[in-house]
């Protein structure tokens, strides 16, 4: 089957969340099934910069939104694992930043356009012509909405797959934006919805309402994201499509996150051989300014420093962790200047229990992985979730919040491999740090609870096969 991606962000050209290790990853893992699956992205500015190699320009083309009419180019990366189409839109991409412009409404309805343009030139030129697009998040949310109506009659037959990766980003815009993209003449859907979407234009909700099919990337996210409680103001909406909804959990790539052939850490190991776990713990110990305490619990924390990441949890167990446990914490991320300020403060008035670096370091995360005994994700919601997944792998056992694909993906009990709580609670969070804590001190048990998480697969093969599922329902829904 022939499938084009639509998204953003492409892992590992530019990425600023897990949308983009989607897709970068999910190609290459159904291109390994047989599928002719290509990718389309902007050509940001730091990607000209960067000077990755590509071939082109392939195509060139005018595209008119209102009354301007903005240059598009095309370049195909040169090494890519599946091939990647990079639009060159100057007036859209030509940025400092990725998001947070102004104008992005004007720069993703030109993005929405330019892949339009690419579908023709594809199919023109090059012969082909995908089966399915499917569009990630918001961004790419008008590609589905001008195939089902000012392109229906060129491209009306080509089914459409929309996956919300985080439905808390919607692409709210001003109400000219309707004009704008020419898609006033059926009125405006916005209105329609009525509520705080009247008076605007809402990228998302359209993505939702003009696909074939639309996907989530966990099973509980997709019923969450139907309720008011997550919904965020479209779960009527979402629940008017319930019969096209599905939750797929992503994967991992289990090349790059192998403890046995990692570079970045300090000693490997799998899991008929541990010995290289307590030696990667001894060197992120001493890599970040800690005690070297082989039988001392070492928590490991990579994330941003938001709310949406349960920081506000962390902070509320905070002083019964340092009272009541004898547990280190290492922890990696940026986000909001009152946890960083909070995070550093801990640091050094307690230098030999918490480690905090502020910023991103990829080799550090992955050291965190390896030498942590546990890892937390207090997420108030979480999509999916990636970092849980790596850290089973990694033998780091996960404490969770139990929502979204933290539900899916950590179980606690006998045949468990980490520890969960739900009510969204500071004593909840502690309750289960507790118990985590105290099944530690059992070795045995704890091998066993850490080796059954390291033996899951959660590579993206799995995931590769039920979109490949999804794509064929997907071109039935069309009549084909």
């Amino acid at each position: 089957m022939n499938v084009l991606f639509v998204a953003a962000e492409v892992d590992p050209w530019i990425k600023t969340g897990g949308l983009a290790d989607v897709a970068g990853a999910l190609p290459a893992a159904l291109r390994s099934i047989g599928h002719d699956v290509r990718v389309v992205m902007p050509r940001y500015r730091v990607l000209r910069e960067k000077g990755i190699p590509s071939d082109g320009p392939i195509a060139a083309s005018f595209l008119t939104i209102g009354e301007r009419a903005e240059e598009q180019r095309v370049w195909r990366l040169s090494a890519s694992a599946a091939p990647t189409y990079l639009l060159d839109i100057p007036a859209a991409f030509e940025r400092a930043a990725i998001y947070g412009e102004s104008d992005d409404h004007r720069r993703f309805v030109l993005f929405a356009r330019g892949v339009l343009d690419l579908m023709q030139h594809l199919r023109e030129v090059e012969g082909w012509q995908p089966d399915v697009v499917h569009c990630h998040d918001w961004h790419a949310a008008l590609v589905p909405n001008y195939l089902r109506t000012t392109m229906g009659y060129t491209f009306g037959h080509i089914a459409t797959v929309f996956t919300i990766h985080n439905l808390a980003y919607q692409g709210f815009a001003p109400p000219a934006t309707l004009s704008l993209a020419g898609l006033s003449e059926g009125g405006s859907l916005e209105d329609v919805l009525g509520g705080r979407f009247a008076g605007t234009f809402n990228f998302m909700a359209r993505g939702i309402v003009h696909s074939d099919i639309i996907s989530t990337v966990s099973p509980t996210y997709a019923g969450e994201i139907m309720t008011p409680e997550y919904g965020e103001g479209l779960d009527g909406v979402l629940r008017s499509r319930r019969d096209r909804m599905v939750g797929i959990l992503n994967g991992i790539d289990a090349m790059v996150f192998d403890p046995f052939t990692d570079p970045s850490i300090a000693a490997p190991y799998r899991p008929d051989n541990m010995a290289g776990k307590g030696q990667c713990k001894a060197a992120l110990q001493r890599e970040t300014g800690l005690p070297v305490a082989p039988d001392r619990p070492l928590l490991g924390v990579v994330s941003r420093l938001v709310e949406q990441k349960g920081f506000d949890l962390l902070e509320a167990v905070m002083p019964w962790l340092l009272r009541e446990t004898d547990a280190q914490l290492v922890l990696l991320g940026s986000g909001q200047a009152n946890w960083e300020t909070l995070f550093h403060r801990y640091a050094a008035t307690y230098p030999d229990r918490v480690s905090a670096r502020i910023g991103f370091d990829a080799s550090l995360a992955q050291r965190i992985y390896a030498g942590s005994d546990m890892f937390l994700m207090p997420s108030r919601f979480e999509p999916c979730g990636l970092g849980q997944m790596i850290a089973l792998r990694y033998g780091s056992v996960p404490i969770v919040r139990a929502t979204g694909g933290l539900n899916d993906t950590v179980s606690e009990g006998w045949e468990g491999n980490g520890f969960r709580f739900h009510p969204y609670e500071g004593r909840y969070f502690a309750d289960a740090i507790g118990r985590a804590l105290a099944a530690y001190r059992n070795t045995e048990g704890w091998a066993i609870l850490r080796e059954r998480g390291m033996r899951e697969d959660n590579s993206w093969g799995h995931a590769a096969n039920v979109y490949a599922r999804l794509y064929l329902a997907a071109v039935k829904s069309r009549g084909r």
